[in-house]
């Protein structure tokens, strides 16, 4: 190799590889290929030196130049190119470094070395070549790359940077909207009052614009134009309470469209009487209820950008107002409701006592004519007794013994009949008592007594009372309410018990038999049972007979107010109505059960015939010898 051509490059501050190649020319004159370059690949089998300069041996000491041809091949081992060409007949063995060195065109790369594990060096070589021999140049562009890459890196951290400014500046505004919504939420949440809640609201609005003027304008229902009404200002300005307001057609488009509407203006609304003093912004916060556009709260104010953190702010008062408003109305609705409510209970008590009380009146009327009987019959008794010992006494004569007795014994009737009437008395004045409404302990035993007294005369007619009272404790109630329980229930017993007699006595005397009417001659014989007794720690009154019987059809409608079975002029159809009101008010229950069964005429006293079912039809037509008998028992069952 050329001394001169060393000597040049040798001191040259950038790494360079002479490499020889033998040419025909240096072949003629007997130049041979060093030994070792049969371990190079074939592609530069005519290499015939390699030169490193002092720079190469400085920067890659770890390379022997000793090793020659063997130098470059682990020097390619511990390079790393960024790119390389993909034109190679063999692509696995293909290296850049190699390609570099046996093309005979400039050639340009650019290289990664690993020197050591935590070192790496990045060059740009250049090769080209000079008459025979191939020259690369190593220029070392580490501190180039690294400057990039710091500057790539920089790049990116200003970028970060930004966006943690970024993010963080929204979340401080995140952070102070957050706080401003819940100053609102809590002081709004502190009432449900609309007048005190609008108040707040208005009042924290002011504060975060800077507002002039701010108010509450609710939604009208018209079918012409879009038109609100003030109803809540703040500061108070009462002449503008009940402002009608109307509105351009994009901004009443926004309104129902549920946006808010920012605009700077000169008229505060359309249809205004005057334009303002002077250019402000105008805020139209769309307060609705779903998408029901319900009102609007509009804020005036001289500030002339509104950021974005303070429309996501204006959005969250909106929300936080119309869920507040949505409340308090419906708050109020149901207040109204539960008062209008109330007033319709304490209407509805006040009718309930005051039917309790005409019912009760209208069964003291059924009993008046009958009770003017019982007591003149005692009454005539004492009379007529009285005009014997008057006889007597006008007399002037000394009685004898018969006399005596005679008297003594009308002393007796007399005492008696004036028993009856006190008793009879005393019973209508203790039913009557309407003036005790209060809840005492009671007797049902005695009450059931005292109700049975009133009704003496109607149990003469061939009805027979049985009376099976067991023994009962002392029961908390309403004594004067469960008396006209008693009495509607005993007499609707009475009556349908007549009804039936009228019924099964009509073959008796001639007339045309009906369904059920005796056949046998056996003339009907009503009887009432009333029964008393403990049954799971309630008392049971049970009141039954063998009367005309509840239609199937009826007994739905048994305990409905204004539904009778009597003729009209009889019955107001509320006396089981009440009766079922009365026991509920007991927290207890009232139930009935009625059915009929067949017997044979010879039976009459007990049996079933044969085939008999407790259901069967009193409509039904029976053979001769057999008749229906019928059973109605209501039961009361009062908490003790």
């Amino acid at each position: 190799m050329s001394t001169v051509l060393k000597s040049f490059y040798h001191n040259l501050k950038e790494p360079i590889i002479i490499c020889d190649f033998l040419t025909p020319e240096s072949q003629k004159n007997g130049e041979k290929s060093p030994e070792n370059s049969k371990n190079l690949e074939n592609n530069i089998e005519n290499l015939n030196g390699v030169y490193f300069n002092k720079a190469f041996q400085n920067i890659f000491s770890d390379v022997d130049p000793k090793m020659g041809a063997r130098a470059l091949k682990k020097l390619d081992y511990k390079f790393y190119f960024e790119f390389c060409l993909l034109e190679s007949e063999n692509l696995k063995t293909y290296s850049p470094l190699k390609d570099a060195i046996t093309s005979k065109k400039n050639f340009t790369l650019y290289g990664m070395y690993q020197k050591n594990e935590k070192e790496y060096l990045y060059f740009l070589i250049q090769a080209f070549s000079l008459k025979k021999y191939r020259i690369l140049y190593f220029y070392d562009i580490t501190k180039e790359r690294m400057l990039e890459r710091l500057s790539s890196e920089n790049e990116k951290l200003k970028i970060q940077n930004r966006e943690f400014l970024n993010t963080n500046s929204k979340a401080q505004n995140q952070a102070v909207k957050m706080a401003l919504l819940n100053r609102i939420s809590t002081n709004i949440s502190k009432t449900i009052d609309i007048n005190d809640l609008l108040n707040t609201a208005l009042n924290e609005l002011n504060i975060i614009f800077g507002a002039k003027k701010s108010y509450f304008a609710k939604r009208l229902k018209s079918k012409e134009r879009e038109e609100f009404e003030v109803e809540h200002t703040y500061p108070e300005n009462k002449p503008f309470l009940g402002e009608i307001l109307r509105y351009d057609k994009q901004t009443t488009d926004d309104i129902l469209d549920n946006k808010i509407s920012i605009q700077t203006c000169l008229m505060e609304y359309e249809n205004a009487a005057e334009p303002l003093n002077s250019p402000c912004t105008r805020i139209i916060l769309p307060i609705s209820n779903k998408e029901n556009v319900l009102a609007v709260v509009v804020i005036l104010t001289t500030k002339k950008n509104i950021e974005e953190i303070e429309k996501e702010l204006l959005l969250g008062v909106s929300m936080q107002i119309s869920g507040a408003i949505t409340q308090a109305m419906l708050f109020k609705a149901v207040s109204d409701k539960k008062e209008e409510l109330e007033g319709a209970l304490s209407e509805l008590k006040e009718t309930q006592l005051q039917l309790i009380n005409s019912e009760k009146m209208a069964s003291l009327g059924q009993l008046i004519a009958s009770v003017a009987h019982e007591i003149n019959t005692p009454l005539a008794s004492i009379c007529a007794n009285n005009e014997i010992a008057k006889r007597f006494y006008d007399t002037n004569e000394t009685f004898d013994k018969d006399i005596v007795e005679i008297l003594k014994d009308t002393n007796d009737i007399d005492k008696d009949a004036i028993g009856r009437i006190t008793n009879l008395v005393q019973s209508l004045k203790r039913f009557v008592r309407l003036d005790e409404m209060t809840s005492q302990a009671a007797n049902i035993n005695e009450e059931l007594d005292l109700t049975l007294n009133l009704l003496r005369h109607k149990l003469k007619k061939d009805i027979k009372l049985t009376k099976n009272y067991g023994e009962i404790p002392l029961v908390e109630c309403y004594p004067n309410m469960l008396n006209q329980v008693f009495l509607n229930i005993l007499m609707n017993s009475i009556q349908s018990i007549e009804k039936e007699a009228s019924v099964e006595n009509a073959g008796l005397s001639g007339t045309a038999l009906q369904d059920g009417a005796c056949a046998g001659g056996v003339r009907y014989a009503g009887e009432i049972i009333i029964s008393t007794e403990i049954v799971n720690d309630k008392l049971s009154v049970k009141i039954e007979d063998n009367g005309f019987g509840i239609k199937e059809e009826d007994k739905k409608k048994i305990f409905q107010a204004g539904f009778t079975t009597k003729k009209v002029g009889e019955g107001t159809g509320l006396g089981l109505a009440i009766c079922k009101k009365i026991i509920e008010k007991h927290k207890g229950e009232i139930r009935f059960d009625s059915t009929s069964y067949r017997v044979k005429n010879s039976a009459a006293e007990g049996g079933v015939s044969a085939g008999a079912s407790p259901g069967a039809s009193s409509s039904t037509s029976f053979k001769a010898g057999s008749r229906v008998v019928k059973s109605t028992v209501f039961e009361i069952l009062l908490p003790l």
